[in-house]
């Protein structure tokens, strides 16, 4: 009786932990598994499926939801220069405690326009000649208000350029199900005056000379012109700009001296054709 009553009692806490370890199993199975982002082609372009691949939510229209700005130096844009550099913002209108997103950029024959650069907040990955911007663990909360990227413009003649989203308002449940998914499109027209007038900038660079404290500039123009240049902080402050620097058909080198209160870190140069009211953006470090 008493080796009866021993072995029920093993079998017992053997089923007890068996129990406990199949919850503990289910818990990990269903632990979200996209918190640092989904895999690539989850944006519901053309070809491609959304988020509701991994989430069991309902498909809805975003128009309203996904807020996607495109901006240079000097603010929020419609339009696009061709191999300029724009910070890219996407926000939701609502704010919920858990979600996330995916982005890519297609051109009219549904290629890739461009190319992405992640931030802080973002992460970029690539599949089939696509790029993807996504959220990354750290940014999938309410305490993001919204992620940034960089996005560099294809060259001329590409068109318009349309930017797919799909978001998800995630309920936090810790599983896949209940989820709201928001698609949106949001596309931009190449600037046709750029590009008529591409080749009053035939090639520029720009960068800091840091032993100088100098602003160097490098361009070739097909004709003389008066450059102005601006120099912006990732927030949009200009915090340095020259004007009326006379240029000369040919090559052009110019060291601009910055202030010294001009700290290290990322900044856009803008340089303005004063005559010809033509605009080029570049990224550089100090």
């Amino acid at each position: 009786m008493k080796k009866t009553t021993t072995l029920l009692l093993v079998a017992f806490v053997a089923t007890l932990f068996a129990f406990q370890w199949g919850i503990k199993i289910n818990q990990e199975t269903f632990r979200p598994m996209n918190s640092g982002g989904a895999g690539p082609g989850k944006t519901g372009a053309p070809g491609e499926s959304n988020c509701t691949a991994c989430h069991a939510g309902s498909v809805m229209d975003g128009a309203n939801v996904n807020v996607l700005t495109l901006s240079d130096a000097s603010g929020p844009v419609t339009s696009y220069v061709p191999g300029n550099t724009y910070a890219v913002t996407l926000a939701m209108s609502t704010n919920p405690q858990k979600k996330g997103f995916q982005a890519t950029a297609l051109n009219t024959s549904d290629e890739m326009a461009g190319s992405f650069s992640a931030s802080m907040s973002t992460a970029i990955s690539s599949l089939g000649g696509r790029s993807y911007a996504n959220h990354i663990s750290a940014s999938n909360t309410s305490a993001v208000s919204q992620w940034l990227w960089d996005w560099t413009a294809p060259s001329s003649s590409t068109g318009n350029v349309t930017f797919y989203v799909s978001s998800n308002h995630a309920n936090g449940n810790g599983a896949t199900s209940g989820d709201e998914i928001f698609l949106s499109q949001h596309t931009f027209t190449e600037d046709d005056g750029a590009s008529l007038d591409k080749h009053s900038f035939f090639s520029e660079t720009a960068s800091f000379i840091p032993e100088t404290n100098e602003l160097y500039i490098a361009l070739n123009r097909t004709e003389m012109g008066i450059l102005d240049v601006a120099l912006f902080d990732l927030n949009g402050k200009q915090v340095f700009n020259k004007k009326k620097l006379l240029l000369s058909s040919g090559d052009n080198s110019i060291r601009l001296k910055v202030n010294s209160t001009v700290g290290n870190g990322t900044y856009i140069v803008t340089l303005k054709l004063g005559l010809d009211e033509i605009s080029k953006t570049v990224k550089i470090l100090r």
